[in-house]
C-alpha cells in the first residue's frame, strides 16, 4: 500500500496500491483505515483504479467518488486514425522544451487554472506522476509570459501513459495540447511502445474530444476514483 498526504491537506490521505502487482486485501485495507482513524485522518481518496483493483477498497468501506473514461491508442496503427498533419505549427513566440525543477511552481499554477479543485496537482502530486513509471518525459510549452502548458508521459515496458496534460485556459484553441500529445507519441514510438493510455473525467467533454480526435478510443471498462470518510 502507498499512503501519503493529498494536495498537502491536513487530515486528508491519498491511499493506493503499491508498485507490486499483488492487490491489497480488504483486511489489509481495513488495517490502513484503522490507522488513519487513530491518526485523525478524516478523509481519504484513491488514484484512478480499474474496477478490478477497486474491489478490495469497496469492501473496506470506500465509495465511488467519480467515474473516468479510459482511452487507449495503438501506436503501431496510429497513422490509420489520423492524418500526418493533425498537429498545426507551433504558435509564434511559443517553444516546447524539457521541464525543469525551476518550472515546477509555474506548472502547478497552470494545473490549478486548468482543473477543478479536486483534480488539481500540488508539487508532490506532480513529482509522483513522474515517479509512477520506470521512465518518463516531462515537457513544457513556454512563451514570454512563462509556462503555458505541460505534459508528463510515462513508459512501463511497451505501454505508455499520458499521465498529465494541462494548458492555461487563455491558451486553449492554439493547438498546444495537440503539440504536447504528438511529442508524447514520438517519444514513445522511439522507445518501441505499443500502446498509450489516458484517462479523463466523464464530464470533461473538451478533453475527451481532443483525445478522440487524435486517435484514442474508449476502453470497454473505465476507471473509478474512490473516497473514504470517517
Amino acid at each position: 500500500m502507498r499512503v501519503s498526504s493529498w494536495q498537502g491537506g491536513q487530515g486528508v490521505a491519498l491511499v493506493g496500491p503499491g508498485r507490486v502487482s499483488m492487490l491489497p486485501s480488504a483486511n489489509d485495507l481495513q488495517l490502513v483505515v484503522n490507522r488513519m482513524v487513530e491518526r485523525g485522518v478524516q478523509r481519504a481518496v484513491t488514484p484512478a483504479l480499474s474496477i478490478r483493483d477497486a474491489q478490495p477498497f469497496l469492501s473496506a468501506g470506500f465509495t465511488i467518488h467519480e467515474q473516468l473514461h479510459l482511452l487507449a491508442l495503438d501506436l503501431r496503427e496510429m497513422n490509420h486514425h489520423r492524418s500526418h498533419n493533425f498537429v498545426g505549427p507551433m504558435p509564434e513566440g511559443y517553444q516546447i522544451r524539457p521541464g525543469r525543477r525551476w518550472h515546477e511552481q509555474a506548472v502547478i499554477e497552470v494545473d490549478s487554472a486548468a482543473f477543478e479543485p479536486f483534480w488539481r496537482f500540488d508539487l508532490e502530486a506532480l513529482r509522483e506522476a513522474k515517479r509512477a513509471t520506470p521512465r518518463h518525459r516531462y515537457r513544457v510549452i513556454t512563451n514570454a509570459d512563462g509556462v503555458q502548458g505541460y505534459a508528463v508521459t510515462g513508459l512501463a515496458g511497451q505501454r505508455g501513459y499520458l499521465q498529465r496534460l494541462a494548458v492555461r485556459p487563455n491558451n486553449e484553441g492554439r493547438g498546444l495540447g495537440r503539440i504536447l500529445i504528438e511529442d508524447a507519441f514520438q517519444w514513445l514510438r522511439r522507445r518501441h511502445a505499443i500502446r498509450i493510455m489516458v484517462n479523463t473525467q466523464e464530464r470533461n467533454q473538451r478533453a475527451l474530444e481532443l483525445y478522440r480526435n487524435v486517435g484514442f478510443e474508449p476502453e470497454p471498462s473505465g476507471l473509478v476514483v474512490l473516497e473514504w470518510r470517517r
